[in-house]
């Protein structure tokens, strides 16, 4: 686009703003419902004619909308454009929701990078097909079945000899994306000093803003259900012992970085996307955001450990808490075949505990 087009472009979008947002709303569901198209990314995202991209937020839309300005304004990690939010309260909720419209950015989830690179044992893609369908039907015993069956393969292996240019790419967003200078104040907040959207346990919320980075430890061991779990309180309260004891680095954390929010063109990194729970957070959030996504992902920690975005086997004690207190928090609540053993998987090297139902269902 050359500097003329996008100066007319902005001019035309900033008289466009001008218009009454419930006008503005109607035009946008309309075009939306006459030619949307799901995004590959997410259920939220709709594909827009002219490279547009429409949003629904559940949440006031400005979250993520000033999120995705600051870091375009602040960094060279590729985001989306956003030209347009409108804020609304629908008559069935009490909080405020929206939309957003902004600029489509080219390129496939890493998600589909990485699955068309990842080379699989005989048969065991269709267990992982099989797997998909019991997870949405619900079904524990044939989802114990397929999961059996799957741990008696080999775990898929990640081909990365082209995988260089886009890992660097990673490495430099992510330097870039730590490297903002925080706030004064040492709150973990939203960007603005608000609440910030927290995904634990199975349930998103709004919580926060917290006065410190030890308040917000706190509050998230006080999620953890100690009703149902009083006999895991102690193993939690030594879990939480060397987290509590380091002060952490306040840094801007994306919070939400699945493969699916990582875009590739050509081998290389063309952008980053959902940024709505993004917010100032201890150091190590990023980490323990993506690894609490990952379970059993091979492939996905494969790709990961080589790209060593935050260093060798970082942040464990965060790590082991965070992990434990998904066990005891939400709708993540679980048991499982080992009883009380609440040790991450990922740092004790050991297998998934066969899937039962939580005490709260």
């Amino acid at each position: 686009m050359s500097w003329i087009t996008y100066t007319i472009s902005r001019a035309l979008w900033a008289l466009w703003r001008c218009f009454p947002s419930s006008v503005r709303l109607a035009v946008y569901n309309w075009v939306e419902r006459r030619y949307g198209r799901a995004a590959s990314n997410g259920y939220r995202a709709r594909l827009l004619p002219f490279g547009l991209v429409f949003k629904r937020c559940s949440s006031s839309p400005h979250y993520e909308a000033e999120n995705i300005r600051f870091i375009a304004n602040n960094t060279s990690v590729p985001v989306p454009r956003i030209l347009d939010v409108v804020e609304y309260t629908s008559p069935q909720r009490t909080q405020p929701s929206g939309l957003i419209i902004m600029t489509r950015l080219e390129g496939e989830s890493l998600e589909k990078w990485i699955y068309d690179r990842t080379i699989y044992a005989p048969g065991q893609s269709e267990l992982l097909r099989e797997l998909e369908v019991c997870m949405e039907k619900g079904n524990l015993a044939a989802l114990n079945a397929v999961i059996a069956q799957l741990d008696a393969l080999p775990k898929p292996t990640l081909d990365l000899s082209e995988a260089g240019p886009l890992m660097q790419d990673l490495r430099d967003a992510f330097t870039e994306l730590r490297s903002i200078t925080p706030p004064v104040s040492p709150a973990v907040s939203g960007l603005s000093g608000g609440p910030v959207r927290c995904n634990r346990g199975g349930d998103s919320m709004l919580i926060g803003p917290f006065q410190d980075q030890q308040d917000f430890k706190d509050a998230l061991f006080a999620q953890a259900n100690s009703v149902l779990f009083p006999h895991r309180m102690p193993t939690l309260q030594r879990l939480a012992a060397p987290v509590n004891a380091t002060r952490h680095r306040i840094c801007f954390t994306h919070a939400d970085l699945a493969a699916r929010n990582i875009l590739v063109k050509d081998g290389r990194l063309s952008g980053i996307v959902d940024w709505e729970f993004a917010g100032w957070y201890p150091e190590y959030w990023e980490l323990v955001a993506m690894e609490m996504q990952m379970v059993d992902m091979a492939v996905l920690h494969q790709f990961w450990d080589a790209v060593q975005l935050f260093g060798r086997e970082p942040y464990r004690d965060a790590l082991a808490l965070e992990w434990a207190l998904g066990c005891c928090t939400g709708e993540m609540m679980v048991m499982g075949e080992a009883g009380d053993d609440m040790s991450c998987p990922r740092i004790a090297g050991k297998k998934r505990a066969t899937a039962t139902p939580s005490r709260s269902t």
